[in-house]
């Protein structure tokens, strides 16, 4: 089964969880642009017939918006912030790492479950 990106990260924070890591937060931040996509299926809704998803997601997503009116969401321009961007943020808001996942497919089931390890220990390295 493809699932969505979101989605598998929901399965590897429920993992850190189930390991004993409670200091880890991963949250979702939609892009400016896609303000007006459907973002049902991103968050599993349950209530939607999404076809990628074995559950609903626990990790929360939030919309970028643009309160300074210059036509970019401020959270992506801040960040640099480009589609499927996964950002490692240390305990005073710095940039410790940063990983696309659309080069870098995290599901366990792509790439013999390699990216889905090495974003993991990533993670744990800051920790």
């Amino acid at each position: 089964m493809c699932r969505n990106r979101f989605g598998v990260l929901d399965d590897l924070y429920n993992e850190l969880v189930s390991e004993g890591i409670d200091d880890v937060k991963i949250i979702g931040i939609n892009g400016y642009q896609y303000i007006d996509d459907s973002y049902e299926c991103m968050i599993c809704d349950p209530n939607w017939p999404c076809t990628n998803c074995d559950g609903p997601i626990i990790l929360p997503w939030t919309q970028d918006v643009d309160e300074d009116e210059d036509g970019d969401g401020d959270v992506w321009e801040d960040w640099s912030a480009t589609i499927r961007d996964f950002v490692i943020v240390g305990r005073n808001g710095e940039e410790l790492a940063r990983i696309n996942l659309t080069y870098n497919n995290p599901d366990p089931d792509s790439t013999c479950g390699e990216n889905y390890e090495t974003i993991k220990n990533l993670i744990l390295s800051f920790r």
